[in-house]
């Protein structure tokens, strides 16, 4: 341990040269074979961010949500064209998502660093390439457990599923294209940072990492209520819920947003295939 010419050091724990173990005895003469493994290093907490970052994004959200909705509506009605109706299309998408993006951006720059890696986790790993169809997959099948049991117990919402299915089949194919690009590219980006993101860390410190999970996941349900969809929308938010929810943990868990974002395209992805296929 000490070249030619310099005093041995005392005995005592210092790195393995021979990287066996983190550490060896050094017994003053030589090394001994007793070995010892340094504890792992805790992993830092988790970003927070404070409870005023939820009411904004939530009260935010809602009238951005409500705003555009009106817009179109009302909008639509006296629109004749198919090209017209396309544009509004794309409009609120803009409009949507655009202005809930704004809302993640402030409400960090706000309450947080301003940095949305570092505030919301929003980052990739390579390791997401593989657990994010293993959560897209598993999401599904709990989906379909859950909702399953509304589907045939309940007539109602039978039927009111029925006239939504023949509302995607009639839409045009840009039509179709533009949900295509929209909800496999951007949707998942914008709403895991809001929702996964800014909401869920909002709520960790006052209730807690695994209920703030849940009440993200829950308002993630609420977030797909469309009222003119009727009693199908107790399925939406269901099966929205279930998939919020489970998102939520799965972000609690691995500290980063890229597994629920590469999951949340190929959910997307797969309602627009079934669209397709029933074309």
């Amino acid at each position: 341990m000490a070249q030619q010419g310099e005093q041995a050091p005392g005995s005592g724990w210092y790195p393995d040269p021979w990287e066996a173990a983190d550490l060896r005895w050094w017994d003053g003469a030589s090394w001994s074979p007793a070995v010892a493994t340094l504890p792992p290093v805790p992993e830092p907490p988790e970003r927070t961010l404070p409870l005023g970052a939820f009411w904004f994004a939530v009260v935010a959200s809602i009238a951005l949500v409500a705003v555009s909705r009106i817009l179109v509506q009302n909008t639509a009605n006296v629109l004749s064209t198919r090209l017209e109706r396309e544009v509004l299309q794309w409009g609120f998408y803009v409009v949507l998502y655009g202005g809930l993006f704004l809302v993640v951006r402030s409400a960090c720059r706000r309450f947080g660093s301003g940095s949305l890696r570092d505030d919301l986790g929003a980052r990739f790993r390579w390791s997401d390439v593989g657990f994010g169809p293993v959560l897209f997959i598993g999401a599904r099948i709990a989906q379909v457990v859950v909702t399953l049991p509304l589907l045939l117990g309940a007539a109602a919402v039978r039927n009111s599923s029925r006239r939504y299915a023949h509302l995607e089949r009639v839409q045009s194919t840009s039509s179709l294209l533009t949900l295509a690009v929209v909800g496999i590219l951007v949707a998942p980006v914008v709403e895991e940072l809001l929702f996964r993101g800014v909401i869920q860390r909002s709520l960790i410190t006052t209730v807690g990492s695994k209920r703030a999970a849940v009440i993200q996941g829950v308002l993630f349900g609420l977030y797909h209520f469309a009222p003119f969809l009727g009693l199908y929308n107790l399925l939406l938010l269901t099966a929205n819920s279930v998939f919020g929810i489970i998102f939520g943990f799965v972000a609690r868990r691995r500290r980063t947003l890229g597994t629920g974002m590469i999951a949340h395209a190929l959910t997307n992805a797969s309602v627009v295939l079934v669209i397709l296929s029933q074309r």
